[in-house]
């Protein structure tokens, strides 16, 4: 490649400069060196060969340009004076570069430190710092506090603006600077950003577009126009482009998990082609990636256990120096405990459906509850239901980690209750900074968080055995029967629709798959196909909305030899509507790696028995838990064939697969699913046991409600 005019090459921290001028340090992109560059001598520095061009047009004014910009480092001054004064000279040019070659890192790094938030594309290391024990203190002083460059300035106030979360103001401040280096695409990058922390794809989109154009094989930008593409929805596009990436740089755990996610979510399975080594890629990399992503794509309890425990170690430091680990309370002996649940679902969404009545049940003699609030949903039923049954509620949208951390410390919490873990819109970083005593994961998020402050995870003996503890950093808490809370006030709808109106045969044997369509791989869908194929007159009906989903679900089914008339479509509706219809199933088939959770307590409260497989992971245990505690564990299956044996036997033994419909609508009301009263009472019960320990002067602790060590 020629090196044309403006532009240069940086490696391993030295300079290549082709006939060019330097305008700004921080603007030099890397190119290769062309052919007209001057040998002028052989350097060698760091194991690094430089060359110059003394007959460079405009070199004066190039050096100008260098020396005023490196002139506000005290280890360049004295030197970068004389030469500004005598640049016309070949020995002045050759003797400046002499001088960059030597500070080129250097440079960098103490520009790096000036801007405070960085950059999009990173910064050169930096080599040993230059000596300046020839400059007196006073000199010093005087040369730190002369003015940068302007483009310096911009982009260290643009960086500082953007980790102020003032993104108007860094996104005018890199505008400006984008002014004097319109060639810059880290600035058109950093101006995507501030569009995107306001959630203005569009916008964010458009400058990106910028940035490739100028650097069209960038991987960052790519990875970055894809992940914009995801959050519009906009997922085939976004494929393309991590697909892509994930060519040119195969190692990018991030992007890899944004591919996998992506693929998953349009029922894509060439995703699991080459899964070892994606599994590989975000194995080396821990930190990066969506944790939830990787519940879905494999079970390995250790592996979820690595990925988050990494991820938030750096996190967990930074708060960890923030933290006052002494809170201003008494002990809770003789007065209310007061229970903080911190969470931006409280509207109609599946975790408060299953836990409106909940909160209605909990003791007021002996607990105060606090709700901190941080969805931007507008007001509705189901949070006003919330409302009614809380003592407090603190809106905190829009508040920063550390305030809401603050703000409940002075709200005197003696438990601290996290129902989001690293579900979509999750702030867990508000427990990196101890909100309360004990603070306790629950319900929304299916694994570890990974926290070192967060010191218990609610679950129970079939989700979590003994020999599951190990992929948890928290403590166990175990409620005596299933961890997961049931509205038994729900009411059974007044209306059902028929099988005909939606689109199901009458007289078919109807297997149904309602979980989410990215929790579906195909170990499970060639058990299904099987099923289909060996059960006549029986379809198989399938929740998923969009038509990219249900054409690789079509093109899946016919690849096992099953025509496109046995699987027929369910797409989304209001939850009562989807409620009504969840009882013309007959069969309800669960997922392996991440089963039904609130679907499989649906489906069991609607009459519809539940085939399920536990795995490893609390994630794939859920449903056994939930079959277990509406009596009917014969519904368990060990293994895969153990599955099909017997899906299709209850397909085909109609009078067996009656009498389990009945026992299970007998089950509900006498069993402990769906015994919300009993339930609330436990869960009251262990987590004073758990606040109580603190009380008491000891450190978290596996806890049930049974006497002798758990």
């Amino acid at each position: 490649m020629l090196l044309s005019k403006g532009e240069s090459h940086i490696e391993n921290g030295g300079l290549f400069l082709g006939q060019c001028e330097i305008h700004s340090v921080s603007s030099l992109v890397c190119t290769q060196p062309g052919p007209n560059m001057t040998r002028r001598g052989r350097h060698e520095l760091n194991g690094c060969l430089f060359f110059s061009d003394p007959r460079a047009a405009g070199q004066a004014a190039a050096v100008q340009s260098c020396c005023a910009e490196m002139s506000v480092y005290p280890q360049f001054r004295r030197k970068s004076k004389g030469i500004a004064a005598r640049s016309a000279g070949d020995w002045a040019m050759n003797r400046f570069l002499g001088i960059f070659f030597q500070t080129g890192r250097n440079l960098s790094k103490t520009v790096a430190h000036s801007s405070h938030g960085g950059s999009a594309e990173g910064r050169l290391s930096m080599n040993k710092p230059l000596r300046t024990k020839h400059l007196s203190k006073s000199a010093r002083r005087k040369l730190e506090a002369e003015a940068v460059s302007p483009v310096v300035r911009l982009k260290a106030e643009a960086g500082q603006a953007f980790v102020e979360a003032d993104y108007k103001r860094a996104r005018d401040l890199a505008s400006q600077a984008l002014m004097f280096e319109p060639d810059n695409a880290t600035l058109h990058a950093e101006i995507a950003s501030s569009f995107m922390q306001e959630k203005k794809y569009e916008l964010a989109l458009k400058h990106l577009m910028g940035a490739l154009k100028l650097e069209p094989l960038n991987p960052k930008w790519l990875s970055a126009i894809g992940t914009i593409l995801f959050l519009m929805d906009r997922l085939g596009d976004a494929v393309g482009f991590f697909e892509t990436v994930y060519q040119l740089n195969p190692e990018n755990a991030m992007n890899v998990s944004r591919l996998v996610q992506s693929q998953m979510n349009l029922c894509d399975w060439s995703v699991y082609d080459d899964q070892k080594n994606k599994l590989r890629i975000l194995d080396n990399d821990p930190a990066n990636g969506d944790p939830f992503t990787t519940l879905l794509y494999v079970d390995d309890g250790g592996f979820q256990k690595k990925r988050v425990v990494s991820k938030t170690k750096k996190k967990a430091t930074i708060s960890e120096r923030k933290v006052t680990r002494k809170f201003d309370r008494t002990p809770v002996a003789g007065r209310k405990i007061r229970v903080g649940y911190f969470s931006c679902d409280f509207f109609n969404h599946a975790t408060m459906f299953l836990m409106a009545r909940h909160f209605e049940l909990h003791d007021r003699d002996k607990f105060e509850i606090f709700i901190y609030d941080y969805s931007e949903e507008p007001d509705n039923v189901m949070r006003q239901r919330v409302l009614r049954s809380a003592d407090c509620y603190r809106q905190i949208q829009g508040r920063k980690d550390e305030d809401v951390a603050v703000l409940a410390r002075e709200d005197g919490l003696d438990i601290a209750i996290d129902l989001k873990g690293y579900t979509k819109d999750a702030r867990p970083a508000i427990f990196g900074f101890r909100v309360a005593p004990v603070q306790i994961s629950y319900l929304g998020y299916p694994s570890t968080t990974g926290m070192p402050t967060m010191d218990y995870f609610l679950a129970d003996a079939i989700t979590v055995p003994k020999e599951g503890r190990r992929h948890f950093s928290e403590k166990i808490l175990y409620m005596p029967n299933c961890y997961q809370v049931n509205d038994n006030s729900r009411q059974y709808p007044e209306t059902r629709p028929t099988r005909a109106d939606m689109g199901l045969p009458e007289d078919a044997v109807v297997f149904c798959s309602f979980n989410n369509h990215n929790k579906v791989s195909p170990v499970e869908f060639d058990i299904w196909m099987d099923l289909l194929k060996q059960v006549d007159n029986s379809v198989l009906w399938f929740l998923a909305a969009s038509d990219i989903v249900r054409a690789n679900i079509l093109k899946e089914a016919e690849a096992r030899g099953v025509f496109a008339d046995r699987i027929v479509f369910a797409g989304r509706c209001s939850t009562p509507d989807h409620v009504a219809r969840l009882s013309l199933a007959d069969i309800f088939l669960d997922t392996f790696a991440c089963n039904a959770h609130t679907t499989a307590s649906e489906m069991l409260w609607s009459g519809v028995p539940v085939v399920t497989k536990p795995g490893e992971q609390f994630a794939a245990r859920v449903a056994a838990s939930i079959v277990s505690a509406v009596g009917c564990p014969e519904l368990i299956a060990e293994t895969d064939e153990e599955y099909h044996a017997l899906a299709l036997r209850l397909a085909t033994q109609p009078e067996e697969l009656q009498a389990l419909r009945e026992k299970l609508k007998a089950n509900i009301a006498t069993t402990p699913l769906y015994n919300t009263e009993q339930y609330v009472r436990d869960f009251e019960a262990l987590i004073e046991k758990a606040i109580l320990r603190y009380d008491n002067g000891l450190k978290p602790d596996h806890l049930s409600l049974a006497e002798g060590k758990v």
